[in-house]
């Protein structure tokens, strides 16, 4: 059956089937990288742009959260030729006047990132304005997302 392990804020965390990775995002993304054929996969908890804003873990933004996730899906057997991304979060939870559009610049920022590397972006459900639950599971590479009060969704 396997165990689901939860990353919190700034978290990156890797596994391998039957495990699972599930986060809870609101204007941050959640960053599904795996390889399908070697069934492992990382999830990161990204929370802001760009690192040059400030200090902290390197699952806490955008650039360095993407590189690490990379390095530690291939670490742990994924193929650099056969990764994949997922993505999901990035709300804007209090409106832009409030939050200045801090989850669009995640967004942004992540799939900038994923490009740079050359890593295929299959999927993303990001946006709008309520928080959601994303799940991992790197068996298939299927990414459950639960927008609150919606019905989950696979993407």
């Amino acid at each position: 059956m396997g165990d689901t392990h939860n990353i919190g804020i700034a978290e990156i965390k890797i596994a391998k089937c039957p495990d699972k990775l599930r986060t809870v995002l609101g204007s941050c993304v959640g960053v599904a990288i795996f390889d399908r054929v070697s069934k492992v996969g990382g999830l990161a908890h990204v929370m802001l742009p760009d690192s040059s804003i400030g200090k902290g873990d390197k699952g806490k933004f955008a650039d360095t959260a993407v590189d690490a996730l990379i390095v530690d899906v291939a670490g742990a057997g994924g193929e650099h030729k056969r990764l994949m991304a997922k993505i999901s979060g990035g709300a804007s939870m209090f409106g832009t006047n409030v939050d200045k559009g801090i989850g669009e610049r995640n967004i942004e920022a992540v799939k900038a990132r994923l490009k740079k590397h050359m890593i295929r972006l299959a999927a993303e459900d990001v946006g709008g304005t309520k928080g959601r639950r994303m799940i991992l599971d790197p068996a298939s590479g299927e990414v459950t997302v639960q927008v609150i009060g919606a019905e989950p969704v696979v993407i």
